[in-house]
Parts: structure tokens; sequence; C-alpha cells
């Protein structure tokens, strides 16, 4: 528990200490966000405000692991999926600074990349890590084996690319308001600690710990008006943190409930398509999708769908570790 504290603690001060400095560089270098003409008359005023935040998060969170983290293969691997999902981030952050726009790489692409890096970590989790085909069921006590072949293997790398991915894009699409999706992540990961300590994964705690302390110091800069957006660098580095805790503690099943607040902003959007494709692009569900930018644009302050949306996400990070405390602990 110690090493845990000290590790959201050094991420905490790392990401605090480094971010001012970061945001300085950002702004000489001119990497500031695009914002579409078509969104909220709110955003407007947020053009030009500096992105690729998600960089001082990932430094703060590797400098915490450095003090308190053990070099074994659990840590590297999912420090490299982390690591994999932020550089497709990073990469769509540029194409979007360096093409000005607000539109970075095209879905195909990024899933295509996103797929590789799922490949890379099936491997690892499987045969040096330890972890097993199979996905529990809580509350009906299923427990799905997939069995040993080559069918098993190639239905349990699915999986896990529906997960990642998943997640990954969810925080994502989370990401369009003042810190919203930091204190969200925040409070899935501080969950995901918890249940990584009772499970006696003590590394993957450290690390969710410790990330929970970074995006805590990136919310000192991120806090309504934000003086730097996290960019895609970000977003999906709190979905990979939030997939291989998932994994690891073998809760892949409740992650959609922990994480309750990104499912429902990634059903917004996924309805709101298939509603206006389906109408002969006339009708939409929603004023805009994702769905915190409806609220928005029905008058609700930025402030106020913020702290109503974690109010919301804590309800569904409660629900979960209930779920599994009841469920799944010392099943």
């Amino acid at each position: 528990m110690f090493s845990v504290i000290l590790g959201a603690a050094v991420a905490f001060l790392v990401t605090v200490a480094l971010g001012s400095r970061f945001i300085v560089f950002l702004q000489t270098r001119k990497f500031g966000q695009f914002v579409r003409e078509e969104g909220p008359q709110t955003h407007l005023i947020k053009a030009g405000t500096p992105t690729m935040g998600g960089v001082v998060m990932l430094m703060g969170l590797l400098a915490a692991l450095v003090v308190v983290a053990r070099p074994n293969v659990a840590t590297l691997t999912t420090l490299l999926l982390v690591g994999s999902v932020a550089g497709v981030g990073l990469y769509d952050d540029w194409q979007k600074i360096s093409k000005r726009r607000s539109e970075g790489l095209s879905a195909r692409y990024k899933f295509l990349l996103l797929t590789l890096t799922v490949v890379v970590a099936d491997v690892l989790a499987l045969r040096y890590v330890g972890v097993t085909q199979n996905i529990i069921v809580p509350g009906i006590d299923a427990n799905l084996m997939l069995g040993p072949g080559i069918l098993g293997i190639a239905l349990f790398s699915i999986f896990l690319l529906l997960v990642i991915a998943g997640t990954t894009n969810a925080v994502n699409l989370t990401d369009g308001l003042d810190g919203l999706a930091a204190g969200a992540g925040g409070i899935s990961l501080l969950t995901y600690t918890a249940i990584s300590f009772l499970e006696r994964q003590y590394d993957v705690a450290i690390i969710c710990g410790a990330m929970v302390g970074a995006l805590i110091g990136f919310l000192w800069y991120n806090a309504h008006p934000a003086e730097v957006f996290m960019g895609d660098t970000g977003s999906l580095a709190i979905g990979g943190v939030l997939a291989a805790a998932a994994i690891f503690t073998k809760t892949e099943m409740l992650l959609p409930i922990i994480g309750g607040l990104f499912v429902i902003e990634a059903l917004s959007v996924m309805i709101q398509y298939a509603v206006w494709r389906l109408s002969g692009r006339k009708r939409r569900v929603f004023k805009m999708a994702p769905i915190h930018h409806h609220f928005e644009m029905s008058g609700w302050e930025e402030n106020k769908i913020v702290v109503r949306f974690w109010i919301l996400q804590s309800a569904f990070a409660a629900a979960g570790f209930v779920l599994y405390y009841f469920f799944l602990y010392n099943s």
C-alpha cells in the first residue's frame, strides 16, 4: 500500500512540476488545438489552447514507476501497452497540428495501429505474464474457458482487441470538456487500484495508483478554463491503463460498469450515427454527440456538466466495485 501511495505522490508532483514548463514549450511552438466550427460556439475561444498534454502525464507516470515499480514482465507489458496506444495518440495529435485541422488519423488507420498493439500485448500477456484464456462473468458464476488451441487463442485475441480498442476509443470520445476525461479516468483507475490490490496484483495497483496521481496533477492545469488539453496522447493512455488493469485482474466484464460514463459517451456516438444514416442523414437523437455536447448545447454550463458527469462516474465505479467484492473477491 505504501508503494501505491508513494507512486501516486511522485506522479502528482512530477506532473505538476513539469506541467507549466511543458505548456510554455507547447505555446512557443504553437502546438494548439483546432476546434470544429460546427461544434458548440463556446468552444471557439479554446482554439489555440496547447494540446498533447498527455505527454506530461506519461512523464509523471514513468517517474513514479522508476521510483517504486518492480522491473518485471507484468510491469513492462503494461508499460508497453500504454506506451503503444499513447504513441498512436501522439501520432494522431501530431497529424492534427501539422495539417492544422481538428481531425487526425482516419478511424480505419487508427484501428489498424491499435490492432498491431494488441497482438504484441496478447503474446506477452499469454506467454510471459500468465494471463489465462478465460472470461469471468460476475453474478451468474460463469467462467468461459477458451481452449488452448489456435481457435481459442484467436478468440481470446479478438476479445482483448475489443477490450483495449473499445476502452481507449471510449475514453477518447469523453475527452471533450475541460477536466472531464481526466477526472472520470481518475475515478475509474482509483477503483482499479483497489481491485488490483485485493487481487494481489501489486504491480498493476502501483501503475493504476501512479496514473491516478498523474491525472490529479494534470487536472491542476486542465481544470476549467483549461491551460492545456491532454489530446489523444493522454486519453488513449488512460484507456490503455484501464484495459490492462481489467485484463490482469480478470474483470473485463466489469469494465463497462466501472467505466460506465465512457460507455455512455461511446453509445451516444454510435446511436447518433446509426439514426443519422438510417434516416437518410435527416434525423439525430442528440443535438450533438458525444452526449456531453448535447447538454452543452442545451444550455448547461461546462463546469456543471463536468461535475455531474464525475458524480455519475463515481456511482458507476462504486457499483462496479460492489459487484466485484460480492461476486468475484475470494471466489
